[in-house]
């Protein structure tokens, strides 16, 4: 049964003008049934060819139930003050299920049911013109209040990478959205200055100024532009593990090496997201550990020694390939190693390891086993015992040995630790 709301509840109908941000506070409360504050508010009242207004609020905390399945949504339709649904997830896409609020309409007819909402023609007008400005409102908010933005990002970072790969029509709002840890670090002394929060009753600031010496914990893709070498032709990434280990990772070292920045992408959905969004405006977004991504580490001035390198590498490669078999796809000369002996990447167009480990543990049966590439550091002294040797077995321990440590630091799990151990303790007593 519809329930009437009197004027006096219906706080959104008021002017935003004649409300103080204690009202919006107080409403969110009531509504939401959080204990503490809004981290923003969006008061919009549209009038026109379709009048409606809109009150949505983004919690400090993210819901508990953001990631289930059966996740309760958060906006309530209203029409003409009159309650209808709160059970409706089609009234926001789904990425934006953490956002609470109100939406009433003076057009929608009283006994529209939950079939025509669906389909209606004026529900989904006001859908596209909300997420417009709820997509604006955060932009402003990362663009004002950096340390504030740190805040949102840290809780609904991933929902808004789900939007980006699901949301095309509003991809490129997304991708300034988004934030990712990074390599790069500030010079103590040249730490960027972030500008003063604006207040903002519309987007619910509380005026308070952030920090003008505040450094963000995280960065977008602009930040990273911006700071690229004159020369660089990509945005470099790397997924696979947890922050700390792809931190550690040695697919890293040349970058790093050559002052190169790595977007640190630990969320597992970043594995999706970032290959199938492809490009950020002008730039390549290219795995750090993918084969073919380390063309630029070369350098121009360094191709012929690259090339003379190759064709002195090809005979070890040879050992090396025939000694791990089936385990491998190829074996390659890095250009990203520096300092390790070895490590493992996947083919361009192959899924990575992380992803089939995704897949395995969602219960997808029957996929074709994705082969590593095994890339070495030709000037390591390992790799070198192994151009020098015309010993098999040696050969052979020592290849399989490269290729299981370079696994365990990828994060992957070797499929034999027993023979792993008993090839190092034989390396060991020579």
């Amino acid at each position: 049964m519809a329930e009437q709301i009197n004027d006096a509840s219906a706080i959104w109908q008021k002017s935003k003008s004649d409300l103080k941000e204690d009202d919006y506070k107080s409403f969110y409360r009531s509504l939401s049934h959080d204990s503490e504050d809004p981290l923003l508010y969006v008061h919009t009242k549209a009038e026109g060819t379709q009048e409606y207004t809109t009150l949505f609020y983004v919690p400090k905390k993210a819901p508990f139930d953001m990631f289930q399945a059966d996740y309760k949504p958060g906006v309530k339709l209203f029409v003409k003050r009159v309650f209808i649904t709160e059970d409706d997830k089609e009234l926001l896409p789904v990425y934006l299920r953490f956002v609470r609020g109100i939406i009433d309409s003076e057009d929608l007819p009283l006994n529209v049911s939950r079939e025509i909402l669906q389909q209606n023609r004026i529900l989904s007008s006001i859908k596209t013109s909300s997420v417009k400005k709820l997509l604006g409102e955060f932009k402003k908010l990362a663009d004002n209040d950096k340390e504030k933005y740190d805040a949102f990002v840290t809780e609904y970072n991933r929902p808004l990478k789900e939007g980006l790969y699901s949301d095309y029509g509003h991809r490129e709002e997304l991708s300034e959205l988004v934030r990712f840890k990074t390599t790069w670090e500030p010079e103590p002394a040249a730490a960027a200055e972030t500008p003063a929060a604006e207040a903002s009753a519309e987007a619910g600031s509380d005026g308070a100024e952030a920090k003008k010496d505040y450094q963000p914990k995280w960065t977008s893709f602009a930040d990273y532009v911006s700071r690229m070498k004159p020369e660089q032709k990509a945005i470099y990434y790397i997924t696979g593990g947890d922050e700390k280990t792809l931190r550690q990772s040695p697919h890293l070292e040349a970058y790093r090496k050559k002052g190169i920045e790595v977007l640190i992408m630990a969320d597992e959905i970043d594995d999706i997201v970032i290959p199938s969004l492809g490009k950020y405006k002008d730039w390549d977004l290219k795995a750090a550990n993918r084969a073919g991504s380390d063309e630029e580490l070369g350098g121009e001035e360094d191709k012929k020694t690259v090339e003379e390198k190759e064709k002195a590498f090809k005979p070890v490669a040879e050992k090396i390939k025939k000694a791990l078999g089936e385990r491998v796809k190829d074996v390659h000369l890095s250009k990203r190693l520096s300092d390790s002996p070895s490590c493992i990447v996947v083919d361009e167009n192959d899924p990575s390891l992380q992803m089939e480990r995704m897949m395995k543990a969602m219960g997808q049966t029957g996929l074709a086993e994705v082969k590593p590439i095994l890339e070495v550091n030709a000037d390591h002294a390992l790799v070198r015992k192994i151009a020098s040797s015309e010993d098999e077995a040696f050969i052979e321990d020592l290849s399989s040995v490269l290729l299981d440590q370079a696994l365990l630091v990828e994060g992957s799990e070797i499929k034999d630790p027993a023979d792993f151990v008993k090839k190092l303790n034989r390396l060991l007593e020579k």
